[in-house]
This record gives structure tokens, C-alpha cells and sequence, in this order.
């Protein structure tokens, strides 16, 4: 009877142990795909951008003083119109962006000091540029009223 019992127990820790295991890869794969989802967004075409030089925050000059001019298309970039009506408002917002920010977070951080008009036309910009990976931590000064490209171009150190 003993060894009956044992057997039991042997099995009920086995199925615990294989149980635990599938729930930590499912809890993992779930976080990594909601991590992740930004980065591998599909239907969205990025543009092809230029190399772009790559300041120094001491001196703010550019390291690199060769830029390559961007290849013409044909198509003309087409722009918001109402983006180019919006003119800075000469209030300043200083921002901080806290280390290992996800594009969300600092899309949200923007919304709050009234930087931009939506989280998801930021995050669908920053991605289209092909600068949703490229965005910096730190303190930036921007006036109201700036341009989505600017900010997004200015956060990814590409100005």
C-alpha cells in the first residue's frame, strides 16, 4: 500500500513540475510578444532613409559632416497638411525620458506635455521613419508645436 501511495506522489510532482514548466514558457512567450509587437508590426512600410549624422550631446555637432543626399523617387513626400500649418508657440517643454523606455512610454510622455496630438500617429510615425528602435533617453527642450518628424527625428539623434 505504501508503495502505491509513493507512486502517487511521485506522479502528482511530476505532473506539478511539467505543469510549472509550461506555464512559465507560455507566461514568457506571451510577455515577449507584447514586448516585441512594435518592433515586428507587419503592414506598415518603413521609408528608406538617408544615413543621418550623429551628434554629440557636449557640442551638438554632427561626428560625421558627409550626408548623403536622399535618392528621388519621383513621388514627393507627402505631408500633413495640417502638421505644416501648426508653427511652434514658443513655449518650451522640457522632457525627460527615462533609460530603457519603450517607444510607448515615451509616446505618452509627449501626450502629457502636449508635444503631440496622438500616441498611436507617434508610434506609427516613429515606425514608418524606421526610428521606433532609435530612440534616446534623456533631457530635451522642444517648443509646442513642433513637428512629429522633428521630434521623432531629434529623439532618435538623426538632426
Amino acid at each position: 500500500m505504501r508503495k502505491i501511495i509513493d507512486a502517487i506522489k511521485d506522479f502528482i510532482y511530476s505532473i506539478t513540475d511539467y505543469g510549472l514548466i509550461i506555464a512559465v514558457i507560455i507566461i514568457m512567450t506571451a510577455i515577449l510578444v507584447w514586448r516585441f509587437d512594435i518592433l515586428f508590426n507587419r503592414g506598415i512600410d518603413k521609408e528608406i532613409i538617408a544615413d543621418l549624422p550623429i551628434y554629440n550631446n557636449k557640442d551638438n555637432e554632427p561626428e560625421e559632416q558627409e550626408v548623403e543626399e536622399e535618392v528621388q523617387t519621383g513621388e514627393e513626400d507627402e505631408e500633413d497638411p495640417e502638421e505644416e500649418s501648426k508653427t511652434p508657440s514658443g513655449l518650451i517643454a522640457t522632457i525627460n525620458i527615462p533609460q530603457g523606455s519603450f517607444p510607448s512610454q515615451i509616446a505618452e510622455i509627449l501626450l502629457n506635455n502636449n508635444l503631440i496630438e496622438s500616441k498611436d500617429e507617434f508610434l506609427t510615425r516613429s515606425i514608418e521613419l524606421g526610428m521606433d528602435t532609435r530612440l534616446r533617453s534623456g533631457t530635451f527642450e522642444f517648443e509646442v508645436g513642433t513637428p512629429l518628424d522633428t521630434i521623432i527625428k531629434t529623439l532618435a539623434n538623426a538632426y
